[in-house]
């Protein structure tokens, strides 16, 4: 399996900055950096000043390391910082025993490298996490954990609505982190600096989010194609279609009306009746009142393309 995007799950230092990886240990290429998986010979991590102890606070702050915090920020920790690599948005920098990531310059993500190999001062929810602490009963101290997408060296959980992910895999070691609450491990960087200001989709891209809904699974049971006056399939005129993009579906174009004209043939029409768009994410809401449905599609825009992210009906 692949690793998704560049997001690393390299444990120890040496492994993340070598150029090449050992023999027979997966490497993972990208415009942000050269990432490894863990090398068992990695030395430990020894405690810095100020390091200790390394609280683990969910969605807001590993050790000394806060999320939002600024490089000057980090500077004042009495921690070494060094920048291990960069890439327009994006910076991946060491703080003592600790990496975090920066987007915009500001702190995104923070973790370190192996629990193993860790400073003997690591705790969660108030208490001593020892360093020899099973996998499972470090997740149970957390809530919610998920399992995020594979990549090559190993997997993560998700917990606490992505305040914290738990990677582990190719050997005894665990990788603790620390990120925004609501955010998920494979998130870019600019969809980390989203603020949700509305953004206008490009005509093209918004015709291509709507064909994707009508191309909907969870449709595919409510069209009837059999019934009268649904193929070609009524969509009502809106803002959102009125350069009347090119949509079809049973194989036919759809059929633009005004909403007062399908209502009084008493058609059985299709309505969009939101879209809305930031700079990363967008989201759509339709109806079908013909068979009583409601829903809504979500996309994301990771690196150029938009990706539907969550899908939804319902019949009232």
């Amino acid at each position: 399996m692949l690793l998704r995007h560049w997001l690393p799950l390299c444990l120890g230092l040496a492994a993340c900055n070598s150029p090449r990886a050992p023999e027979n240990q997966p490497v993972e290429s990208s415009p942000d950096a050269r990432l490894s998986a863990p090398s068992a010979s990695t030395p430990a991590a020894l405690p810095a000043l100020g390091a200790c102890p390394l609280d683990i606070r969910p969605g807001a702050s590993l050790g000394p390391v806060r999320i939002g915090e600024s490089r000057s920020d980090l500077e004042r920790h009495d921690l070494p910082v060094k920048t291990t690599s960069r890439h327009e948005l994006t910076e991946f920098v060491e703080v003592g025993p600790l990496h975090a990531t920066l987007c915009g310059g500001k702190v995104t993500d923070i973790w370190l490298d192996d629990l193993r190999k860790a400073p003997d001062c690591v705790r969660a929810k108030g208490e001593k996490v020892p360093l020899d602490l099973p996998r499972e009963r470090l997740l149970a101290r957390f809530s919610d954990c998920k399992g995020a997408p594979p990549r090559t060296g190993g997997t993560f959980e998700e917990c606490e609505s992505g305040g914290v992910r738990v990677g582990h895999g190719l050997g005894d070691f665990i990788q603790i982190r620390v990120g925004k609450t609501g955010t998920h491990l494979d998130d870019t960087c600019e969809m980390l600096l989203d603020d949700g200001a509305p953004t206008p989709l490009a005509a093209e891209a918004r015709g291509k989010m709507l064909q994707k809904v009508l191309d909907l699974d969870l449709l595919a049971p409510f069209w009837h194609r059999e019934l009268p006056g649904r193929d070609p399939l009524p969509v009502i005129r809106s803002e959102f279609t009125s350069d009347s993009p090119s949509l079809s579906i049973f194989g036919s174009r759809v059929l633009y009306l005004e909403k007062a004209e399908a209502e009084r043939k008493k058609l059985p029409f299709f309505e969009f009746t939101s879209v809305r768009a930031s700079k990363t994410k967008a989201r759509i809401e339709f109806r079908f009142p013909a068979e009583g449905v409601l829903g809504h599609v979500e996309f994301t825009q990771r690196y150029g393309e938009w990706q539907l992210s969550d899908k939804s009906v319902r019949e009232r």
